[in-house]
């Protein structure tokens, strides 16, 4: 099944700038504005990602009448920095993500959007970020899509309970701005296991990136940020404030993901008020970067989502 594609390409007005975030910030943003606009889409990175990695799938939504915005994280891209080097992911309090998102809105794309309906699409963290916003700011998107939104982080070989326990001794001893146990700065050599998906020609086109921006090297989080994301994840689950999502959200499991568990999603599904969920078994965590066998029904749906809410009154 095949999303619909125009065999001429929309008209892109493409910017890009800062804006200043919380604690005065400077966060680094891109817009791709087509003429002939059905509505506009935000997008929401995820962990140690930026725009660029957004690319393919930008071009599609501008292929199909819609414009883009999107920022990069504080801390990621662009924008500015708070670890202990350029490749480490920290945060002062993971709000801080959504007050940055709510600002953007705010100061750079309100005034674009011309009565049109504005949409949501976020990954991962970004995700995370995006479902917390939602369940603080009712009143900016009109539907969502969530695709593997980081709402119960995998820990991998360590158990949950003690991840946490180790990660709030370091921040309580002064250490937060650590390395978490298995990260560390940028790694130039290439593995294929580290994937978050399984088409080797996108994983090596954006890895190859990477290796030329310095400012695309960011590979690791700190303790701190760990236990923001750990309480952030926390609030967003609860039943009191998923139950304030009141838009029409899609929200994308992969059944091969090893970085965030579909526990968490599927409460925060359970609970809000409109929410479809989408379980795609043979995909791993960044489906929107999968093959294309499995990124083209996933891309159709989003479209068609989109759409129908483009017609809703």
């Amino acid at each position: 099944m095949r999303y619909k594609m125009k065999n001429i390409v929309n008209d892109v007005i493409y910017k890009d700038g800062f804006f200043k975030g919380k604690n005065d910030l400077n966060i680094y943003y891109k817009s791709y504005e087509v003429k002939n606009i059905i509505a506009t889409i935000v997008i929401s990175h995820g962990f140690c990602e930026s725009v660029e990695k957004y690319y393919e799938i930008i071009n599609i939504f501008n292929k199909n009448d819609f414009s883009v915005f999107a920022l990069d994280h504080r801390g990621h891209g662009k924008s500015g920095r708070l670890g202990i080097d350029n490749n480490q992911i920290n945060v002062e309090k993971f709000n801080y993500y959504v007050e940055d998102l709510r600002s953007f809105l705010d100061v750079i794309v309100e005034s674009k959007l011309n009565n049109n309906k504005l949409f949501l699409f976020a990954h991962s963290m970004g995700g995370g970020i995006g479902a917390l916003f939602l369940e603080q700011y009712n009143n900016y998107f009109n539907a969502a899509v969530l695709s593997c939104p980081m709402m119960e982080i995998d820990t991998g070989k360590y158990p949950s309970f003690i991840s946490k326990i180790i990660t709030k001794v370091f921040c309580i001893a002064g250490i937060g701005d650590k390395y978490i146990l298995g990260h560390g700065p940028f790694n130039k050599n290439f593995n294929d296991h580290d994937s978050k998906f399984d088409s080797s020609s996108r994983h090596y086109k954006y890895r190859n990136r990477q290796q030329e921006c310095e400012y695309l090297q960011t590979s690791g989080g700190s303790f701190n940020w760990l236990n923001e994301s750990f309480k952030a994840t926390r609030k967003i689950v609860k039943k009191k404030n998923a139950q304030c999502v009141n838009i029409p959200i899609l929200l994308f499991q992969a059944g091969k993901d090893t970085f965030v568990r579909s526990g968490g999603q599927n409460k925060f599904s359970r609970y809000a008020k409109d929410c479809r969920l989408v379980r795609i078994e043979n995909a791993k965590h960044e489906i929107y970067n999968e093959r294309d066998e499995i990124l083209d029904n996933y891309i159709y749906q989003i479209i068609e989502f989109y759409n129908t809410n483009c017609n809703e009154l």
